[in-house]
């Protein structure tokens, strides 16, 4: 097996066997995402380089009321140094 082919391979099986809703992935919808959390059920954002949850964030905070200009909304860094 070609290292270089077996990706595009198995993307193409799973498509032809399962359907292309294992291959397709929804856009990632803040407000959904809102919506499903409680104080029992929290979330976490797995952080990738490039990748930056921030503006989804204020964004749903904005609109339940919530903000830095309020000062109902802290943002601390917790990246490098």
């Amino acid at each position: 097996m070609r290292p270089d082919r077996l990706s595009g391979a198995l993307t193409q099986f799973v498509s032809d066997n399962l359907g292309e809703q294992f291959i397709e992935q929804t856009p990632f919808d803040v407000f959904t995402t809102y919506a499903e959390m409680t104080p029992a059920t929290p979330v976490f954002f797995v952080l990738f380089p490039g990748v930056d949850p921030t503006p989804d964030v204020e964004r749903v905070g904005k609109a339940n009321g919530i903000t830095i200009a309020a000062g109902t909304l802290i943002n601390i860094s917790m990246g490098q140094g």
